[in-house]
């Protein structure tokens, strides 16, 4: 966000209230011109509350506009500029209701696929800095493979590893929604890896286990997605 312009005239109010009933003073309108975490150019004039200087509060009149929708299942306000959809997610606090807080995650930008190759990218989270969470992938993206990923926030956004199964370069279109987010809570343990389903330890787990070059009874009826005579062992 840049650092703004004070606009001249009057606010729209003299005061507003705060937590507990108490009245704060609203010092002026400014205006600003940000970007949300989709590299979008959002204009806003707002009003700057008094003790608040790292907030602002915005009124009704953002809304309607740009006649937005304000989407408190999604954690999202969406509307049109020029055709094209701006998205500009926001967080919720203090509901206190104990419910997990799963929010949907979108594509923070166009992004090409390599083909056969897995390639990191950048989705647009709607949780605090540094919190900590499951993506959890909800969209079929064709040839397109993403995967349950333990990953973190950082800027309002995190990675995740998308697979292109197909012989050709691909695109992901940006904003498009592509799973949920669900965070750690106090109460979860997340287990380590320890890299026990490497090829090499199953060989060891399976060579403690007895003979391996008997074949068994049905052997022919076993399916492990392969005719191959050296993954079938």
């Amino acid at each position: 966000m840049q650092r703004g312009e004070r606009v001249r005239g009057p606010a729209p109010v003299d005061y507003v209230e705060g937590v507990g009933g108490f009245l704060l003073d609203v010092l002026g309108m400014w205006a600003f011109e940000m970007r949300n975490v989709f590299g979008q150019v959002v204009q806003v004039t707002a009003c700057i509350v008094e003790g608040c200087t790292s907030e602002f509060l915005m009124g009704l009149d953002f809304l309607k506009k740009h006649r937005a929708s304000m989407d408190f299942d999604a954690n999202e306000v969406r509307y049109f500029e020029k055709e094209l959809l701006v998205v500009i997610p926001f967080r919720k606090e203090g509901s206190g209701d104990g419910e997990t807080r799963v929010a949907p995650v979108r594509l923070a930008r166009q992004v090409k696929l390599t083909r056969c190759a897995v390639t990191p990218v950048s989705i647009a989270v709607v949780a605090p800095e540094g919190e900590q969470g499951i993506f959890v992938p909800t969209r079929n993206c064709g040839a397109v493979m993403l995967a349950t990923t333990v990953t973190r926030v950082s800027g309002g956004k995190a990675l995740i590893p998308a697979i292109n199964l197909r012989g050709e370069r691909t695109r992901l279109p940006n904003k498009k929604e592509l799973g949920v987010w669900i965070p750690f809570e106090t109460d979860m343990e997340l287990l380590e890896l320890n890299n026990a389903l490497e090829p090499g330890k199953v060989d060891e787990w399976i060579e403690a286990l007895g003979d391996t070059e008997v074949p068994l009874e049905n052997e022919s009826e076993v399916r492990v997605g392969s005719n191959d005579d050296d993954t079938r062992r």
